[in-house]
């Protein structure tokens, strides 16, 4: 996938002037230099940025072959590197405490030169979000209009590492049967189709704004 070098102009990851950065203390870094990237990868077409830790992201990274794993900090944007960031952070309290925090210090222009293409949020367990954080969810989430995806809670994810995964590369069939791969084997349907509309928005965003 060819990007072009990121700008403020860029929907839907231009700052909005009217939303208020976090404190300062709750605020993550901006990359000063291009973001470390395994040479053994695919040069990533994202960038996860996690909100906290055991958000997810090593998880995600690993079943994504295009998506690159930002350490905790927002890329800043260099030349030949991708401008394009998704925020992760779990579903609890927490997690969508800090994904506000990451997405209104990015929306208020404190996330460096790149695009904020929306939020994932991973289920913290295999219960029903309850009504209250549900709600919460709701309103962050509006934030990036909706450019909100959700990753169900896998339960053999917690017996594995993120050496063992398998991954998602664009164009992999996606199946449509009821029976199921186990996870180490097959990169669940979910989370495949997750990665598959992330690269459909940074798609349209391109074709928006080339």
């Amino acid at each position: 996938m060819a990007w072009a070098a990121a700008d403020d102009s860029r929907e839907p990851g231009r700052s909005h002037r009217l939303i208020t950065p976090p404190p300062a203390e709750r605020c993550i870094d901006v990359w000063p230099e291009p973001v470390y990237a395994p040479t053994d990868r695919a040069v990533p077409s994202w960038w996860l940025v996690g909100g906290h830790g055991g958000a997810g992201v090593s998880m995600l990274t690993a079943s994504w072959s295009i998506a690159g794993d930002a350490m905790g900090a927002f890329p800043a944007g260099f030349e030949q590197e991708s401008p394009f960031v998704v925020v992760v952070a779990r579903e609890s309290a927490w997690g969508i405490t800090r994904a506000h925090d990451l997405l209104t210090q990015h929306l208020s222009g404190y996330g460096g030169a790149t695009t904020l293409v929306g939020l994932v949020t991973v289920a913290a367990s295999p219960s029903r979000l309850k009504s209250e954080l549900r709600q919460r969810l709701e309103v962050v989430a509006g934030l990036v209009d909706d450019h909100h995806w959700r990753i169900p809670w896998i339960d053999t994810w917690n017996e594995l590492t993120p050496d063992e995964l398998p991954f998602w590369t664009p164009g992999d069939p996606t199946p449509t049967g009821r029976k199921r791969e186990p996870p180490d084997r097959a990169v669940p349907r979910e989370v495949a189709d997750v990665a598959d509309a992330i690269r459909t928005t940074i798609i349209s965003i391109l074709q928006t704004n080339p």
